[in-house]
């Protein structure tokens, strides 16, 4: 049985250290720079490699070889998802614990726990998506207005959900929480920092932009960035505490 290190009181003062983000990751990445590159490349390979493998395939005529490059294009957007965690939780060794403990935990709990996380959230989203689509065709009988509005509200709030959960998976892997518990912690941490997490979702965006410039080589170095920086926001600050004060410059 593992259990988180948080407790209740502390979440509702967390604060994103958004301003030592890139020095802490940039520390991390040094420490390790090779091992990054190449989870990255694994990241790369597993995912737009079998894509294209897969695409190539269903060009061809025998329904045999359609019928496995679509397993080619299902596996590409499932394996990636390995190396992904393994270079999530290479980011989270590489920097300062800060106030947490690492809990040594074995990996194949970590993955139950992820792959749990991303089909709740899956789940979630189609089951909202269908309710959308569900509300749109009961009101359009009425009004086509009123289902155009309660399209735009039911979106909205989809939306917001959605925000509220990008912080979910690397709070899983650094507070060892489980699925549900990573993603009310990430619900009540971006509630509270909702414009830093737009900065943050900012940054990534503009790092792996960046990154698709060279043929994409590029990305071989801002998707190590990029979970750095997300490992580095569970490194969260409590400012009235002398010690969280200590933590808010990277070391």
């Amino acid at each position: 049985m593992v259990h988180s290190t948080d407790t209740e009181p502390r979440r509702g003062r967390e604060q994103l250290p958004l301003l030592t983000l890139l020095p802490r990751a940039w520390m991390a990445f040094g420490r390790a720079p090779w091992r990054c590159v190449g989870l990255a490349a694994l990241v790369l390979i597993s995912g737009a490699g079998l894509a294209v493998i897969g695409q190539d395939l269903r060009q061809l005529d025998s329904p045999w070889l359609e019928r496995l490059g679509d397993l080619a294009v299902l596996l590409s957007l499932l394996l990636p998802v390995l190396p992904m965690l393994a270079l999530l939780e290479l980011a989270d060794s590489l920097l300062p614990a800060g106030d947490s403990s690492r809990l040594a935990v074995p990996w194949t709990w970590i993955l139950r726990q992820s792959l749990a996380l991303l089909m709740l959230e899956g789940l979630v989203m189609l089951g909202g998506i269908a309710v959308i689509q569900s509300l749109s065709w009961i009101i359009g009988q009425i009004s086509t207005t009123l289902a155009g509005l309660a399209v735009i509200v039911s979106g909205v709030l989809l939306l917001s959900w959605m925000f509220s959960q990008v912080l979910a998976l690397p709070l899983l892997i650094h507070h060892r929480h489980r699925a549900l518990q990573a993603m009310d912690h990430s619900r009540q941490l971006v509630g509270g920092n909702a414009l830093k997490v737009l900065a943050l979702l900012g940054l990534i965006t503009g790092l792996n932009l960046l990154g698709l410039i060279g043929a994409s080589l590029g990305l071989l170095l801002s998707l190590p960035f990029s979970a750095l920086v997300l490992m580095a926001c569970c490194r969260t600050q409590t400012p009235w505490r002398s010690d969280s004060r200590r933590n808010m410059l990277p070391t």
